[in-house]
């Protein structure tokens, strides 16, 4: 007897996150997305780690 295999992916065509399971021999049994609780703890996160207030910008470049 295997498990359900339960995975977080990103389709970046799409912009989804999405919380998938799967069957013990593959097959996608449901797909929950994500995208706008996810985003909301990424900013969250970025809020608190950076002290920001409602206003403030935070730019992130790549060097």
């Amino acid at each position: 007897m295997s498990a359900d295999i339960h995975t977080i992916e990103y389709d970046k065509q799409t912009g989804k996150i999405t919380l998938n399971i799967y069957s013990s021999d593959n097959f996608l049994e449901s797909q929950i997305d994500i995208t706008e609780q996810v985003t909301t703890l990424v900013l969250e996160k970025l809020y608190d780690e950076y002290q920001l207030s409602i206003g403030d910008e935070l730019v992130i470049t790549k060097h």
